[in-house]
């Protein structure tokens, strides 16, 4: 959430002297609350002090793959937040002064190319953090001594919940979880006959969710890289999939001009959305998960009711 910044928390400052600085133990948090370590802080510090220890004993936790200038430290001391460059005693902070500090990865981009690579990157310096896959320059399907060959370029790529894995879709019919931590290849999602669209994660990050154009969409179990179920009502190639926000259902999209719902535990159709003129290229859930919102190469955008497939509105 946001916070004040701290120029000055009521309460007088330290005069000069010895017990000012004397070093406090300050717990830090993650967002949910979790305490990950403790550190001993003297009022004369500043915040961008302790990057370094923080990255050393924190980074590794929190699946940080590119030390210390990937974590954000947030020192919080009354209502308000401490800005960076300003020392402790500035803000009135004394021996004893109530003090929490919160620190998570900072914020991080993934993307998929046609070279066949999924890549990490710090959105702030444009630093490339780590590449996933090899390079191959194979961009489309060709005929090669009578069998089709099938290109390699990455068509999406998403990070898990909680930012440890990425989920990466190809052309050559698999999708893939790779850790952030290590760059390594945890899974390979075999059983799509023709190339993916795109693949999620569930909001738990339990399980993931792929679309591909062999008229289908596959929920898998993230941990073991089984195939769970797979949705196939479609006539035509399945634009977009995605879970509600309680990852109870599954939404898609597909060019046969139709958005489908869909039950996770039972892989069972649920609603069709009938109405559109042409492919429906992207559907998603409200926040609440009540409604769906359809986007069409009609021209169109729609509204509907999930739980009865009715369309209140045309956009």
């Amino acid at each position: 959430g946001s916070s004040s910044p701290l120029a000055a928390c009521p309460g007088t400052p330290c005069a000069p002297g010895a017990s000012c600085l004397l070093a406090m133990n300050v717990p830090v948090l993650t967002l949910g609350g979790d305490v990950l370590t403790t550190l001993d802080i003297t009022p004369s510090s500043k915040l961008e002090d302790f990057r370094e220890q923080l990255c050393e004993i924190v980074g590794p936790r929190l699946g940080d793959v590119t030390g210390a200038p990937d974590l954000r430290p947030r020192l919080f001391y009354c209502a308000g937040e401490l800005l960076p460059g300003l020392p402790l005693l500035a803000a009135g902070i004394r021996e004893g002064s109530p003090l929490t500090m919160l620190v998570t990865p900072a914020s991080r981009v993934v993307s998929a190319s046609n070279d066949g690579t999924a890549r990490i990157w710090n959105p702030e310096t444009g630093d490339c953090l780590m590449t996933l896959g090899t390079v191959g320059w194979q961009r489309r399907a060709t005929f090669q001594g009578g069998a089709l060959k099938v290109g390699r370029e990455m068509t999406s790529a998403a990070f898990s919940p909680d930012g440890k894995l990425v989920l990466s879709t190809s052309a050559d019919c698999t999708a893939k979880i790779w850790s952030v931590q290590s760059g390594d290849l945890v899974h390979t999602l075999r059983g799509h006959r023709r190339r993916l669209r795109a693949a999620v994660f569930s909001p738990d990050g339990a399980l993931a969710l792929t679309a591909a154009h062999d008229c289908a969409a596959k929920i898998w179990d993230v941990e073991s890289g089984e195939c769970l179920h797979t949705l196939q009502c479609h006539s035509l190639e399945v634009n977009s999939a995605v879970f509600s926000p309680d990852g109870a259902m599954v939404l898609t999209a597909s060019a046969d001009k139709t958005a489908k719902t869909w039950c996770v535990q039972t892989g069972r159709c649920l609603q069709t959305l009938k109405g559109h003129r042409w492919d429906v290229l992207s559907a998603v859930f409200s926040p609440d998960g009540a409604l769906a919102l359809t986007t069409s190469d009609d021209r169109t955008a729609k509204i509907w009711r999930v739980d009865s497939g009715e369309c209140l509105q045309t956009l």
